[in-house]
């Protein structure tokens, strides 16, 4: 249980910090994008699969949840190299 704290404590950790270096200019801000986008892309990747398995068990509210999780994830990648507001 302690794991899942620290493993999930470390994530918002990373998200924040990946955060406050797009705030920056140069290289720090091209290393806090490319961060953001791994940590977007594994999540992504992580609700398109879970939704896919959902759908196929017949659970088909709860695929809809995470195939729509995972467009926003996609949505987000794309605002976070295009510089847009979010």
């Amino acid at each position: 249980m302690r794991e899942w704290l620290l493993f999930g404590g470390l994530a918002v950790l990373i998200t924040v910090a990946s955060l406050f270096a797009m705030t920056q200019v140069g290289l720090v801000r091209g290393v806090g994008q490319v961060v953001l986008t791994i940590e977007l892309g594994v999540l992504l990747v992580g609700a398109g699969i879970s939704g896919y398995i959902c759908f196929r068990a017949q659970a088909k509210k709860w695929g809809a949840g995470l195939i729509l999780v995972a467009a926003l994830c996609a949505l987000l990648i794309y605002f976070v190299w295009a510089g847009l507001p979010f």
